[in-house]
């Protein structure tokens, strides 16, 4: 199991990716080169302008960041789990974003204080189904903490977009609550680098290297 914990995400990905390809467990298939169980801690948690090795623009990045909280620019959004993300904790009826903050603004600690992303009615045999679970969230001495639960997330590719955007939340959700920004809590289930992408991977890896050495 990865336990990672950094002030960003940006070297929390650079952390993940390393220690996945260097320490990660060898599968038994042929779909994922390593895969583990993570758990990545935040105790810093913004939204750090994207590490250049990383295999998705700037501009998408920040389409996104701010799709997940406002709904802007649907046709724009690059990421299709991401569309799904936003319906589900936004959309109405019983807009599951409205009763976290509700339950949010107790007094006491509310374990009910959480989303649920999974819809059996539709996405058990739904191609794009949401890898976010759950997203729970928690007032701690005046800030709010955020977890967040995903089955499966690709280290390389996606892991870095998928916590910028639940950071964002996180920021929309203290704002909206007076709060200041808390720790971020991502779990994972399976924390994997597909086989297809081991070289680019590694490629990736090595570029860090390079540039912690010329720093």
């Amino acid at each position: 199991m990865l336990l990672i914990k950094a002030e960003n995400a940006v070297t929390a990905w650079k952390k993940a990716l390393v220690s996945l390809l260097r320490d990660g467990d060898e599968t038994d298939n042929s779909k994922y080169f390593r895969d583990e169980p993570a758990l990545i801690e935040l105790s810093k948690p913004s939204i750090e302008p994207v590490d250049p090795l990383f295999p998705m623009s700037q501009k998408d990045l920040d389409i996104i960041n701010r799709f997940i909280c406002t709904g802007e620019k649907e046709d724009q959004v690059c990421h299709e789990w991401t569309r799904i993300y936003h319906h589900r904790m936004f959309d109405e009826p019983n807009s599951q974003i409205r009763y976290l903050i509700e339950k949010l603004k107790l007094d006491e600690p509310a374990g009910e204080a959480q989303i649920s992303m999974w819809d059996k009615s539709v996405d058990q045999e739904r191609e794009v189904s949401p890898c976010i679970q759950i997203v729970w969230g928690r007032k701690r001495s005046g800030s709010l903490e955020l977890h967040v639960h995903a089955h499966s997330c690709d280290a390389y590719g996606k892991l870095l977009m998928n916590l910028q955007e639940f950071i964002s939340l996180q920021h929309y959700l203290a704002s909206e609550l007076g709060l200041r920004v808390g720790r971020y809590i991502h779990f994972l289930d399976s924390c994997h680098v597909h086989t297809e992408d081991v070289d680019a991977a590694e490629a990736v890896v090595t570029g860090f290297a390079a540039t912690e050495a010329a720093s």
